[in-house]
């Protein structure tokens, strides 16, 4: 299947790489299983906030013992077109921990990106298996669809993220619960692969609520990494506190707390999302025309050095990946035109890497 006939769906946005928003009506936010999902939800978090509190205030997590380049992570796409330039720039960059998208409707094309991976010699990858909402309604063809990708990838990577985004309805699950099942099937499917690694709940944004629901409960599965697409972008810089407590470090402290309660995760969170909507970049960021949310690009070269030397000093994370390489409306790189224009975040993600210190 081809990157055109993909962008043909009605659902998925080519230009941004995310599915379409859908409308209130197909959320089901008052749909009885919805409706019993909140209430688990706020009883989870009404019993153990305490436990919670207590562990992000009196918690001291210790440093990473990653060195930078373990730390230091970047998305990759095969749909952003340039493999031969991509190797290069990251080759030049130094990077040696990769994040790469798998689609479950784009398996037609799995040798595809088998191949793509392949040309990225000496380098770690984290395959991100995205779901959709097919995925939920055929429990069937998401277990073959696991089972395809991860005998595919067996002999590049042990780590598998598990869905994306989980938490965001436009990407398949309308409540928690609906992804959870989904977990445990990973979980059934790596019976056969025992030296792999799952990676989740990629809860997205700040929403403590869904981390709590995703990792707080007795449903069967492990997850060997807890993993989180922190976006800050909307307030700001990295230092700018939501709801006038929680700035980067704080929103760490506090996923960390979460995840240490839990007996479906372990060790410090991988942040596998996160960059800096750039201005005036429509259609490829859905909020390129809002000062408040998107940022130019030296702005955005401060704030990915700040998040990551944030993020390392916090002492909560082990692995942080910037998405994306190239893509104009936040990567790395601009693609428009024709032409790869490498932009301020670009130097600044390898001076983070070549001085070794964050």
């Amino acid at each position: 299947m081809s990157k055109n006939s993909r962008s043909n769906k009605q659902w998925w946005d080519p230009h941004s790489d995310q599915p379409y928003r859908i409308t209130p009506a197909q959320k089901h936010r008052l749909a009885p299983a919805a409706l019993g999902e909140y209430a688990i939800t706020l009883l989870t978090a009404l019993s153990l906030s305490p436990a919670i509190g207590w562990r992000y205030l009196f918690d001291r997590p210790n440093p990473t013992s990653m060195t930078t380049r373990q730390f230091v992570g970047l998305g990759i796409s095969l749909d952003a077109g340039y493999p031969d330039e991509a190797v290069e720039m990251v080759n030049e960059l130094g990077v040696k921990e990769l994040l790469l998208r798998v689609p479950v409707w784009d398996l037609e094309r799995i040798d595809e990106y088998v191949a793509y991976a392949g040309r990225f010699q000496g380098c770690r990858f984290l395959i991100n298996v995205l779901q959709h909402r097919d995925s939920v309604r055929d429990h069937n063809a998401w277990r073959e669809s696991l089972r395809t990708i991860f005998e595919n990838f067996k002999y590049i990577t042990t780590d598998f993220q598990i869905g994306n985004a989980s938490n965001r309805s436009k990407w398949g699950c309308r409540h928690t619960g609906e992804y959870l099942r989904l977990l445990e099937i990973a979980e059934e499917v790596r019976e056969k692969y025992p030296d792999i690694r799952l990676v989740g709940p990629s809860v997205i944004d700040f929403e403590p609520l869904a981390m709590i629901r995703a990792l707080l409960n007795r449903r069967h599965y492990h997850l060997d990494k807890v993993s989180a697409l922190l976006y800050v972008n909307r307030r700001g810089a990295p230092v700018n506190r939501q709801f006038g407590i929680f700035d980067l470090k704080a929103k760490l402290r506090l996923f960390n707390a979460i995840a240490s309660l839990s007996g479906h995760g372990s060790g410090k969170l991988w942040i596998t999302e996160f960059n800096w909507p750039l201005l005036d970049t429509k259609p490829y960021t859905p909020n390129s025309g809002r000062p408040q949310t998107t940022v130019d690009p030296e702005l955005q070269a401060h704030c990915l050095k700040d998040y990551y030397r944030i993020a390392r000093q916090s002492g909560c994370v082990e692995k942080v990946y910037w998405w994306q390489l190239i893509a104009p409306g936040y990567g790395l790189v601009d693609s428009r035109g024709g032409q790869l224009q490498k932009r301020p975040a670009y130097y600044a993600l390898k001076a983070l890497l070549r001085d070794s210190e964050i």
